[in-house]
Parts: structure tokens; C-alpha cells; sequence
């Protein structure tokens, strides 16, 4: 994902002409709606081992605001829980990773965008056959900067991405919006989220989860 993020990012640097998605217009009051139906797989890591449970559909939503002089505003919200199995071995349970992002946005050029915020990462694992019904994972605050572009590709069609680092965080995404009607377009796009060094509360060690997945969604300018 870090190297198709990478050529992405080359490859727009040479091109001359973008267009809207994700929103680029940052004048005061633009702002957009995104909402993707992503079918997400949760990973959790903790010493030697590695257990992916089951993919399920989880609703990734978004929302940007135009401020003027070149500055926005974001709010993202995803919260993938897993199916009630785990694909290894005989236990049964579910795990879930909630993603509050607070951005901020500043419009470098025609293609790019730069980025910094906050984002509040929580955990929750269930396991069935515990009797107690699981485990809370501790509420971690995590700072994030990165950048955003996007380019024409072809009429109304639109190749863009983002990516963004901060101590014990990941958050990548890519994807193509085609624009089917004035103000409204059509998306289809990957992302992962990877939140590390987290704890849970039966346990003194400390616990890596990921949420990752390809997502087809709308998104509507206003």
C-alpha cells in the first residue's frame, strides 16, 4: 500500500490539470459529504501472534468544510467491528477499532493539499468462549500529518489519495470518483488504518490493530 501510495503521489506531480474529488475548493462555506460502504477487515497483533477476522461492510463517513484562504476543516468518523468469528482455531468473537480524525487542511497548489490532526483511536475485542465477554481496548490520542492529491485521469474521472503518519499511526487511502451528476459523485476506493503500542485491559503488553478494506461510496459537494 506505502509503494502504490508512493507512484501515486509521483505520478502527480506531473500532471497539470485536477479536478474535484476529494474536495479542493476551500472557499468559505464549500464543503462536501462523503459516505463509503467498506468491506473491512480488523487484524489484531500482539506478541508473536496475528489473528484477521472476518470481513464485514462498515459504513466509513466524512466531512469537510471550507474556511477561505486556502484552509478546511474535517471531520471523519469509522468504527469497523468485525464478524463474530475468528477464521483460526476455535475461538469465536468479534473486534472493533474506532477512528475519530479532527483535520485541518491547507490547499498548497492545484493537486496537492497538506494535513494535520487529531485523531482518538479506541478499541473493543470480544471473545465468546470468555465468560466475562471480553476486553476493553485502552482509548489512545494520536497527532497525524500528511497530504492529500488528487488528478484528472479522464473526463469526470478522478484518481486521488491520501496519506498520513504520526507516532504508533498509519492512515492510508486511495481511490477513483467519477462524477455522474452535478455535485455528485461516485467512489471507489481502498483504506488502511493501522493504530499501534495500544493496551487492553487483561493484559500488560501492548496490542497493534488494523482496519483495511475496499469501499464504494458517494460524495456530495455543496
Amino acid at each position: 500500500m506505502k509503494k502504490t501510495l508512493s507512484v501515486l503521489i509521483l505520478s502527480m506531480l506531473f500532471c497539470s490539470v485536477a479536478v474535484a474529488s476529494p474536495l479542493t475548493d476551500y472557499s468559505q462555506g464549500e464543503g462536501s459529504i462523503d459516505l463509503t460502504w467498506r468491506n473491512t477487515q480488523n487484524t489484531i497483533s500482539f506478541l508473536n501472534y496475528s489473528y484477521d477476522f472476518n470481513k464485514k461492510y462498515n459504513l466509513d463517513g466524512m466531512l469537510t468544510f471550507g474556511l477561505g484562504n486556502n484552509f478546511a476543516i474535517q471531520y471523519r468518523r469509522f468504527a469497523p467491528i468485525s464478524s463474530d468469528t475468528i477464521p483460526a482455531g476455535s475461538d469465536t468473537g468479534t473486534l472493533k477499532l474506532t477512528t475519530n480524525e479532527f483535520n485541518v487542511l491547507y490547499k498548497l497548489n492545484k493537486q496537492f493539499s497538506a494535513l494535520v490532526g487529531f485523531v482518538n483511536a479506541k478499541g473493543d475485542a470480544k471473545d465468546n468462549t470468555n465468560p466475562s465477554g471480553g476486553n476493553i481496548i485502552n482509548t489512545k490520542n494520536l497527532w497525524q500529518v500528511g497530504v492529500v492529491g488528487s488528478t484528472a485521469i479522464a473526463d469526470k474521472t478522478t484518481l486521488w489519495g491520501s496519506a498520513a503518519v504520526g507516532k504508533d499511526l498509519t492512515n492510508y487511502e486511495i481511490g477513483i470518483g467519477y462524477e455522474f451528476s452535478p455535485n455528485w459523485e461516485f467512489n471507489v476506493n481502498y483504506r488502511d488504518v493501522n493504530v499501534k503500542d495500544m493496551n487492553i485491559s487483561s493484559a500488560s503488553y501492548g496490542i497493534e490493530l488494523k482496519a483495511k478494506g475496499l469501499g464504494y461510496g458517494i460524495t456530495y459537494k455543496f
